[in-house]
């Protein structure tokens, strides 16, 4: 019958169907559009059911460990949070990538006219901190974010583009300036930028300007003017923020947590496993104990009816009745507790097994056949000691996190030593300008500086006008307090990982004596609660046939299989006992997805 039923589940079973990736996806299109449209980021995808319910007959749910594994794996929410933090954790990669500062600083600056030195009076006038006009309004974001140490240039290529018009009429209290009282102007400009940082710690930037003046100004002998520069400029740290090594560190402290959380995945799917195979097992021993409590409870009833026809035979007192009543009563009350302990383990395995739980409709009235059986070996067949311990840092993923950690508690604190040295930059910087403007009737111009904005941009490639700047800057702070505390907490904050780390390296050994120790102390007790069973079963049977033939009595019998009845829940008990402990040493070691077949790869594709 068993076989029958093992090849009816097998034929029946269904595979688990491809689920729709959760990874948002780039937007497509042209190749400066689609920069600036958002990823699509698939919603929620619904669980797998065909699995479950495929495995559902005659109102039983029928499982293997194996499919309780993969049932708890499909539908566990906690792993599905998991593979989430895995996707996020490689955007995070990206995001790093690109540098700048932490995620959390935001600001803009508001555009405005921007005139070149020496473009009519107006220009001349801003060019020498004079006369009214617009200024800069600044918008800061109101993010707060820590982020200790230099800052990581931003690595990505950014073009800006700025276009500003005014209007504006500025009084002047000499008319030497511009032969009049008021300076009235209407002013357009144009600004284009393209900068890109270098992981050493340098700038690159490309800069087109230009600007269109138009004067109400008698003195002007040009009038409308354009003005175009054309420049590229260089900077560079060489001191604080200088090198690969501190530009890089948060791009390799991403990476390290992009590994870290596979392990932190792996960590959790071992969970996963440990608590199926605990509900697994604990309700086959519910499943099995309740049979025994009904065939105590069936045979305490038959002694009820034999005691009464006893009675009425005169073979025995009337007391016996309330004896074997009792006796019957008892088991009643254990059937009960062990029904009751059954409903509860069968919800449990329900919620491990189902994405929405005992919400399911289609699980509700559903009983949980568990198809294999527990089985205690002879032996643990353990190697030694120290090769467990080997096996434990090579596997578990509690040990490679907590060195992932240390190493980037390490890198972290490479960007606060170097924030102890003072700032030097230098500064470089090549452009070219070109200024043409519209004669004023009557004025006498330099025929050279006569003509539109193309007159101008010929002027810039032409060099006519070439400017070169290099410059250098120091500054350092006079007590430099604050880089070395942030230093100091840094290198503590190091000092209490590589503390915590070892601490669990040293706690890893304890842990796994104790646990070889107590699944030793389990097979002995399971072995134990095994020859105690079979003695009392002896002993069972030898007062069932000394009552047939009139040499015992009912209630030695009652006794007898009342013994017998907790002798068996005994030995159920020493056998969960042992299994949960074998669980627990899987854990211990890292061993369990090994154990019991789980890939983790698959897993992660779930």
């Amino acid at each position: 019958m068993r076989n029958v039923l093992l090849t009816l589940l097998v034929a029946a079973t269904v595979q688990a169907q491809v689920l729709a990736p959760i990874a948002p996806i780039k937007p497509n299109g042209l190749p400066f559009l689609r920069s600036y449209e958002a990823v699509r980021v698939p919603p929620l995808r619904a669980p797998n059911t065909s699995h479950l319910y495929g495995l559902i007959r005659a109102g039983n749910l029928y499982l293997t460990v194996q499919d309780a594994l993969e049932l708890a794996i499909e539908g566990s929410l906690d792993l599905e949070i998991e593979r989430y933090n895995m996707v996020a954790a490689n955007w995070a990669v990206q995001r790093a990538e690109s540098g700048g500062p932490l995620r959390g600083v935001t600001g803009a600056n508001a555009p405005s006219v921007s005139l070149g030195a020496g473009q009519g009076v107006a220009g001349s006038q801003r060019s020498g901190g004079l006369g009214g006009g617009g200024g800069t309004a600044t918008i800061a974001g109101a993010a707060l974010v820590q982020q200790i140490g230099p800052v990581t240039p931003q690595l990505d290529a950014v073009f800006t583009a700025q276009m500003a018009a005014a209007h504006q009429t500025s009084p002047l209290d000499q008319e030497i300036y511009a032969g009049t009282n008021e300076l009235t102007d209407s002013a357009r400009s144009y600004y284009f930028r393209t900068s890109e940082g270098l992981l050493t710690g340098g700038t690159v930037r490309e800069t087109y300007n230009g600007s269109y003046l138009n004067e109400a100004i008698p003195l002007d002998v040009l009038n409308p003017t354009s003005y175009v520069s054309v420049g590229v400029s260089f900077s560079h740290r060489l001191l604080n923020g200088f090198g690969t090594k501190v530009n890089g560190r948060f791009i390799r402290i991403a990476r390290r947590r992009a590994a870290n959380s596979e392990q932190v995945f792996r960590l959790r799917l071992m969970t996963v496993v440990t608590n199926t195979l605990n509900l697994y097992w604990d309700l086959s021993v519910a499943t099995a104990d309740l049979k025994y409590k009904q065939r105590n409870r069936d045979i305490a009833a038959q002694f009820v009816a034999d005691t009464q026809r006893e009675i009425a035979a005169g073979a025995v007192p009337a007391i016996d009745r309330v004896r074997a009543r009792s006796a019957a009563a008892l088991q009643e009350q254990a059937l009960s507790v062990a029904e009751n302990t059954l409903l509860q383990r069968e919800n449990a395995m329900k919620d491990a097994v189902s994405w929405h739980g005992r919400q399911d409709a289609e699980l509700d009235g559903v009983h949980v056949i568990t198809v294999d059986p527990l089985v205690v070996p002879e032996t643990n067949d353990l190697p030694p000691l120290d090769e467990l311990l080997d096996t434990a840092k090579r596997r578990r993923p509690d040990i490679a996190i907590a060195l992932t950690n240390a190493e980037v508690a390490q890198l972290s604190s490479s960007g606060t030593a170097n924030g102890l040295l003072p700032n030097l930059g230098v500064f470089a910087s090549s452009s070219n300008v070109g200024q043409t403007g519209k004669a004023v009737p009557g004025a006498a111009p330099d025929p050279y500086f006569v003509g539109g904005s193309g007159s101008a941009v010929g002027q810039v490639f032409r060099r006519n006008f070439p400017n070169e700047r290099v410059a250098a800057q120091y500054s350092e702070p006079i007590h430099n307090t604050q880089a070395q505390a942030d230093y100091a907490i840094d290198q503590l904050t190091h000092r209490q990982t590589q503390l915590a780390t070892q601490r669990t390296m040293n706690q890893l050994a304890v842990d796994i004596a104790s646990q070889v120790l107590a699944l030793e102390q389990a097979r002995t007790r399971y072995r134990s609660a095994v020859a105690s069973r079979a003695l009392l079963e002896q002993l069972l049977a030898g007062e069932e046939k000394k009552l047939l033939a009139g040499t015992s009595t009912i209630s030695t019998v009652v006794n007898a299989r009342r013994d017998m009845a907790t002798a068996e829940s005994s030995e159920l008990a020493a056998a969960e006992t042992y299994m949960r402990n074998r669980i627990a040493l899987d854990q211990a070691l890292g061993n369990t997805l090994e154990a019991n077949h789980i890939s983790v790869d698959e897993a992660i594709g779930q």
